[in-house]
């Protein structure tokens, strides 16, 4: 008994230690994207309108230029490297406007964001999803 109860506690090790040893670890980095600025254009949704937009990471906050007039402060990022890019995610907050949530992922010189605006209202919420392409300011 003694020995079955052996056999299956190292066969148990193995395969624990093979799964470790293949799974990549993937933390989030600080300041991953700092004192990089990308000016691109955004739009809502299904929107046919578009407009320019500055996004900047500094000090690991992400600064929209835009949403900054509408009294959004920056928000702590956020950023991991995996094969395809940086993905990064952030959340600003206005005290009158509510919250946006980004998401996004830059490829070497551009960028890929969407990002949701929720207000929250007396009677009913407003959601808006909104995308933002653009390039890097070197």
């Amino acid at each position: 008994m003694r020995t079955i109860f052996n056999i299956a506690h190292m066969y148990f090790l193995s395969i624990l230690l093979i799964a470790l040893w293949a799974t990549p670890v993937v933390l989030a980095q600080e300041s991953l994207l700092d004192d990089k600025v990308f000016i691109g254009r955004y739009q809502e949704n299904h929107i046919a309108s578009e407009k320019e937009e500055e996004l900047k990471f500094v000090d690991g906050k992400l600064h929209s230029m835009v949403y900054a007039r509408k009294g959004f402060a920056k928000g702590v990022y956020k950023a991991v490297v995996k094969p395809d890019g940086i993905h990064f995610e952030a959340v600003t907050v206005s005290p009158n406007q509510g919250t946006i949530d980004w998401r996004g992922i830059v490829y070497d010189d551009s960028i890929v964001v969407n990002y949701k605006w929720l207000k929250k209202g007396w009677f009913t919420d407003t959601e808006r999803d909104y995308s933002f392409n653009g390039t890097i300011v070197k």
